[in-house]
């Protein structure tokens, strides 16, 4: 869901983060927020705990399977892998 929220910008390019947006996202006092700028023409701000690449965090997380390139691909391969495993053991 898109929220659209108009903000003012204040003094040293202060912007206030709405009590509703910070509490349905955890922000806290103190949080250090990620920007982004899209394009030249929007700004996005990453919450904390915010992962920016699961490509990093799926790595290593299934047992034999390294994901370098796409992870859909990596987990259908470990997925795929699982069943046949499974299968062989239902075959004993």
């Amino acid at each position: 869901m898109r929220t659209r929220i108009r903000v003012k910008v204040l003094q040293k390019g202060r912007v206030t983060i709405p009590v509703s947006v910070r509490k349905s996202l955890g922000i806290k006092e103190g949080d250090f927020l990620i920007i982004l700028e899209v394009h030249g023409k929007r700004i996005v701000l990453l919450p904390p705990r915010t992962v920016t690449n699961p490509t990093k965090v799926l790595n290593g997380l299934v047992e034999g399977v390294v994901v370098e390139g796409d992870v859909k691909e990596g987990l259908k391969r470990a997925s795929a892998a699982r069943v046949e495993r499974k299968f062989e053991q239902s075959l004993k």
